[in-house]
């Protein structure tokens, strides 16, 4: 029986990841038509907001999610953390370090959000186990993803400033901060009352600095297509998604679900190529073969510990 639950664990974390790069990657096509209208800054408040109130619906439909046992607060503490490490730095320091540095670059150095996270994993979270497997599994992911983007990078002929792209690092660090604060949080709870209470110090905290910064919210008229897709984003790409995220940190642990930012910039390519009739490189599909070792890599666990756990 033991067995069986343990290979319907790896299976289930299997599927999170999968569903995860999926809806997040679709983010670059729906951001394409988002952006036509919203300003980027909207965006980001705007899909924080959409996914807070269609997680506060599903919470008003499922009686199970009625529960108030996760109300301490050390947990909104910890929540407010989340919130502005998770949304609010990375959402201003990846618009600023953008618009000085090529979208090759910056997914890049947003893929090592991985990296980043599995040395917090080694300092912070002594209960995750770290092993010689996702050490080469996240190597091999951060090889997959510069090959993936080097055609963009060498073709490049926009400059890319030393500033934008700590900006950007900087961005992947708070993801990653955002990734252990989750991991660690007093109580797990619901995974869809925590993604939402999530999304609230977000979106409110984001709130305040469209506010304070005075930001307009769109550059364009309203269209159909825009508002459609803004809707879309924030309802899976910044609702339902976040659910999943809690569900496979507290199942795989921290460092697992990094693996979803080597991930994402696959997935982002292929919709390209699907509905942007975009051109597919050999890159890619090297990438994907990397990519798909590197996953399998990390769940490689010989027989000693890389670094131990008591």
């Amino acid at each position: 029986m033991g067995q069986t639950n343990q290979i319907q664990g790896s299976r289930s974390r299997y599927v999170l990841l999968i569903l995860i790069a999926l809806i997040w990657g679709s983010q670059f096509l729906l951001n394409y038509l988002a952006l036509e209208v919203f300003t980027p800054q909207a965006v980001s408040w705007l899909r924080a907001t959409i996914g807070f109130l269609t997680l506060s619906g599903f919470l008003f439909i499922l009686p199970e999610a009625h529960d108030n046992t996760v109300s301490k607060i050390s947990y909104w503490r910890r929540i407010i953390m989340i919130g502005f490490f998770e949304a609010t730095l990375p959402f201003f320091l990846v618009a600023w370090g953008q618009q000085h540095v090529n979208s090759a670059i910056a997914a890049i150095l947003m893929s090592l959000v991985a990296i980043f996270t599995l040395i917090l994993v080694v300092v912070f979270v002594r209960s995750e186990p770290v092993t010689r497997g996702k050490f080469i599994g996240i190597a091999l992911g951060f090889a997959g993803v510069v090959i993936l983007l080097w055609p963009q990078v060498s073709q490049s002929q926009q400059g890319n400033s030393l500033l934008g792209s700590a900006a950007i690092l900087t961005a992947a660090l708070s993801f990653s901060i955002s990734l252990v604060l989750i991991r660690t949080l007093p109580e797990m709870g619901i995974p869809i009352k925590i993604a939402r209470d999530i999304l609230l110090c977000g979106a409110v905290e984001l709130g305040a600095l469209l506010l304070l910064l005075g930001q307009p919210l769109t550059h364009h008229p309203l269209e159909s297509n825009a508002m459609l897709a803004m809707v879309a984003q924030g309802a899976f790409a910044g609702g339902l998604v976040y659910v999943l995220y809690v569900r496979l940190v507290g199942l795989a642990g921290a460092s697992f679900a990094g693996f979803v930012n080597y991930l994402v910039p696959l997935v982002g390519v292929f919709l390209g190529v699907v509905f942007l009739q975009n051109k597919l490189s050999a890159s890619a599909y090297i990438s994907l073969v990397i990519l798909a070792l590197a996953v399998f890599a990390s769940e490689w666990k010989p027989t000693r510990k890389l670094v131990g756990r008591q």
